[in-house]
């Protein structure tokens, strides 16, 4: 009798511990569906912290990282759709990435290759509105010079990076990948600048 009730609580633990992954997977789909809706309605992200006022001194010229960004956004609106990216548009991409971390430290060569070839595959597949390249580098400036930036506010970014392709065809599988290169990316700047 003992050995029939220890089996049914097993079985029930089993069960109540099925229901509460299938809670967990629901939970993130349902989240990455709101960010999607998001991306397409224009909802903002959460914003990283302000950047320091300029004193009253200094004129409004570009920063090094907006500059940069504008380098990686003509890098990116280059390829176009249904063509073949030029191994020269990759290393170009990969160049931007590396040149859009102001802190002190850059991601690695094959880090940021390895997030340039996922981003010009998508662009080839089918560019970005003027709206979600402006929103993706944004992101992808946050991620290279993550410094100021908390843990909860990185994950908004990586769900938003993964929402803005998903909103725009991507496949799923291909959306979380991009985010993921997001991450590692800016684990290696953390790590050593952070």
């Amino acid at each position: 009798m003992k050995t029939v009730l220890a089996l049914i609580g097993v079985a029930a633990l089993g069960a109540g511990s099925a229901f509460s992954q299938s809670d967990v997977i629901i939970l993130k789909h349902a989240r990455e569906l709101r960010d999607q809706n998001n991306v397409r309605q224009g909802v903002k992200q959460p914003a990283p912290p302000a950047q320091p006022a300029q004193s009253p001194g200094t004129s409004a010229s570009p920063t090094p990282v907006q500059l940069s960004i504008a380098k990686l956004r003509g890098a990116l609106t280059a390829i176009k759709a249904n063509a073949p990216v030029t191994a020269e548009q990759k290393q170009q991409i990969t160049q931007d990435l590396i040149g859009v971390a102001h802190g002190a430290s850059k991601p690695s060569q094959g880090t940021a290759a390895s997030l340039a070839d996922s981003l010009a595959a998508a662009f080839a597949q089918k560019p970005l509105p003027e709206k979600d390249c402006t929103r993706l580098l944004s992101d992808l400036a946050a991620v290279l010079n993550p410094a100021q930036i908390s843990q909860a506010q990185m994950q908004a970014i990586y769900a938003d990076i993964q929402a803005i392709f998903q909103a725009n065809g991507m496949a799923r599988k291909d959306a979380v990948k991009i985010a993921d290169q997001a991450k590692a990316i800016a684990a290696e700047t953390q790590r050593s600048g952070g």
